[in-house]
């Protein structure tokens, strides 16, 4: 699984220390973001690992570490604690020359992303693995500042302000940039099968945003690159009527997407928890995508932890996107 996004405009999420990571593990070779507050207990941390058979297979980036082994130093275990710090002084760290490097990187690849321009649009049915390069907007690029699952390859560090990092030069139009959100489409490739089914699990998935949706955002990444979505299941508790919905869902999604207007529920087995539709109809060939953001951070947490506790569950999903809700 992946990564923690913070999509909703709170004023306080940048710099808040609740929002920064303590602990990221990959379970059965997924990679899998868990957020803690930062004063979380060893114990807490060691508890996670009898969860899963097999060992932790992600490796968090250089600049990654250094902020998690620097919590006190860096004013992030204090509220409100300045997530922007690191990018703008260069004297509050030794990793600052590093970030720039990240920096970079990250701007040649966002313009990769947006160049890009499909030759399969659906890659499941290639040929060979050869064409997976094409999709690989990663080649060539230094790899030192990302950090790597095993599963999905390479992703972006997890680093305050759990944003762009554009965020600390320009606030006011970069609240929403997802262009930080590092991809492996390249190793995604490789792991296709020609009989795998691409489905994103979208909890929270209101179209009506200020500004670009996130769930369109991802779908129309995906698509993009070759992998058409087989299946969207959109979950959303607000109450909205369907016409209002496909008014603004592009015609390529229609014959996918599945409108559940109704909120999902934390109880294991319960045909409105989404994760029961995951473990009855898919495995582990198929691509899973699963977008967590319902706004109320105790049934969030509650999915979680069946994450965690469930390595059936953890085996199928790849990519997990998630919003932690702490104020």
């Amino acid at each position: 699984m992946r990564r923690s996004l913070n999509f909703k405009h709170k004023r306080n999420i940048p710099t808040t220390p609740w929002v920064l990571l303590c602990l990221v593990v990959a379970l059965c070779s997924i990679h899998y973001v868990f957020l803690y507050p930062l004063h979380c207990e060893p114990t807490t941390i060691d508890s996670l690992f009898t969860h899963s058979r097999t060992p932790p297979s992600y490796t968090p980036a250089p600049v990654e570490s250094y902020v998690l082994q620097h919590v006190h130093e860096l004013g992030y275990d204090e509220s409100p604690a300045q997530g922007c710090r690191i990018w703008n002084d260069p004297s509050v760290s030794t990793i600052h020359s590093q970030l720039m490097q990240y920096r970079r990187d990250l701007d040649e690849y966002a313009a990769r992303v947006k160049a890009f321009r499909t030759t399969i649009p659906d890659l499941r049915l290639r040929a060979n693995n050869d064409v997976c390069q094409s999709v690989d907007m990663l080649a060539g690029l230094p790899n030192q500042q990302l950090s790597y699952t095993s599963k999905a390859g390479y992703v972006e560090p997890l680093l305050p302000p759990m944003r762009h990092p554009i965020f600390c030069e320009t606030r006011r139009h970069n609240l929403l940039n997802l262009n930080y959100l590092v991809h492996d489409f390249g190793t995604l490739c490789r792991n296709l099968q020609r009989t795998s089914r691409i489905v994103l699990v979208d909890m929270g998935a209101s179209l009506q945003f200020y500004g670009e949706s996130p769930a369109l955002y991802l779908m129309d990444l995906f698509r993009r690159f070759g992998f058409p979505f087989d299946h969207i299941y959109a979950f959303e508790l607000k109450p909205t009527e369907p016409a209002e919905v496909y008014k603004n869902l592009p015609p390529h999604f229609m014959s996918a997407y599945h409108w559940i207007n109704v909120g999902v529920s934390v109880e294991p087995g319960n045909v409105l928890n989404p994760f029961t539709t995951i473990k009855q109809n898919f495995n582990e060939d198929d691509l899973i995508i699963v977008k967590l953001d319902i706004d109320t951070p105790h049934l969030e947490m509650a999915l979680v932890q069946q994450l965690l506790d469930d390595d059936e569950l953890a085996g199928l999903i790849d990519q997990f996107y998630f919003e932690h809700h702490v104020v």
